[in-house]
């Protein structure tokens, strides 16, 4: 197994956010105010303004493209409404039928016979709803359930990328900020 060679320059990397947190650990999201400052002048000290403006840029890029990619995450919304009306309609559709067959199988075979009301409920007693029923809901609920599930999971992924960005974004804006005023107070060094 070889090392993992830390990019240390940005023209190396990939994306911002990697690079941000393979230099400077993941943890930096979960940095007190003290901390941010700290991370904002090691930032700057290492980083001079034109790349501190290049990574402002894709930041605001990927933020961009998460807003246009938004509505795909609202699809399952979509989705389960067309579906709940769908499946409503054919649901209720095919509870008519049934009823209509029991009225017309009642009307055909039985108007004839003399029943009491205590037979003609025994013969309703002998057909069983509740298989059918429990196969609508189980065909009706499971694609809902796998849907959300899968969506829930892609929505918190995808909020969480979009809370990342907002954070590095504003985190670079401010050391766009405050460059001028932390990079006289150091004396300049070799940076990479």
């Amino acid at each position: 197994m070889g090392v993992k060679e830390l990019t240390r320059n940005y023209n190396e990397a990939k994306t911002t956010i990697k690079y941000l947190e393979k230099r400077y650990g993941k943890k930096i999201y979960n940095l007190t105010i003290d901390g941010q400052k700290e991370l904002q002048r090691l930032i700057i000290l290492d980083h001079n303004k034109d790349d501190l403006k290049r990574m402002l840029r894709r930041i605001k890029s990927d933020i961009e493209i998460a807003k246009d990619t938004q509505s795909i995450n609202v699809l399952p919304f979509n989705f389960f409404m067309v579906m709940i009306g769908t499946l409503g309609s054919a649901s209720i559709g095919t509870m008519s039928f049934l009823f209509i067959l029991i009225n017309s199988l009642y009307n055909k075979y039985l108007e004839t016979i003399d029943l009491s009301n205590v037979e003609v409920s025994e013969l309703t007693n002998f057909i069983d709803f509740t298989s059918i029923l429990r196969l609508m809901i189980i065909v009706i609920c499971i694609p809902f359930l796998v849907i959300l599930v899968i969506w829930g999971f892609e929505h918190k992924k995808l909020t969480s990328n979009v809370d990342k960005r907002y954070f590095i974004f504003i985190l670079l804006e401010e050391c766009l900020e405050f460059h001028n005023n932390i990079s006289q107070q150091v004396e300049p060094t070799n940076r990479y």
